[in-house]
């Protein structure tokens, strides 16, 4: 769990801003490769994203897989070392709610939740500030089905802009 005086670092500013699709270049790579693999309506598998294919596109580092933990909450799965270095740490595993503060926790519980329901992806930009990153982060998360075929995942990327 994270202490009080890191939380204390955070801050996002009354910006937050829904977006109808993605605008930074390497979200629309992103989105398309996504689309790319989702058939007949339907979000792609987990099993249909590869390593190898994020490479390629030249942001691994920035992708992320998040599963449910339960009582509304989630966890990533899988979290690019980009992303990683702004938590300041790997929190892989680590409910929302365990290392984020409580009403950015209930935010992200609160989109994924509504992505996982509606099987529609979201796009944000979001205006960021914690210790020496100050600027706006596009971030979209996009359905996939876990490999139980059942249980839908989201699948993701953040791209950091500077202010």
């Amino acid at each position: 769990m994270t202490n009080a005086s890191s939380l204390s670092t955070y801050k996002v500013d009354p910006l937050l801003k829904r977006l109808d699709a993605p605008e930074h270049i390497q979200a629309k790579a992103l989105y398309d490769y996504w689309c790319s693999k989702s058939q007949d309506g339907k979000p792609p598998k987990r099993t249909d994203i590869h390593l190898d294919e994020l490479a390629a596109l030249r942001c691994a580092d920035r992708c992320f897989i998040i599963e449910p933990s339960g009582d509304g909450d989630w966890q990533y799965r899988l979290l690019g070392t980009t992303i990683a270095r702004y938590y300041d740490r790997d929190v892989t595993g680590i409910p929302f709610s365990q290392h984020m503060p409580e009403h950015l926790a209930a935010s992200a519980n609160r989109f994924s939740n509504e992505v996982a329901e509606t099987l529609k992806p979201l796009f944000l930009l979001i205006d960021y500030k914690r210790h020496d990153y100050s600027g706006i982060i596009e971030t979209m998360s996009l359905p996939i089905m876990a490999r139980d075929g059942k249980t839908v995942w989201l699948f993701g990327g953040s791209f950091f802009k500077s202010a």
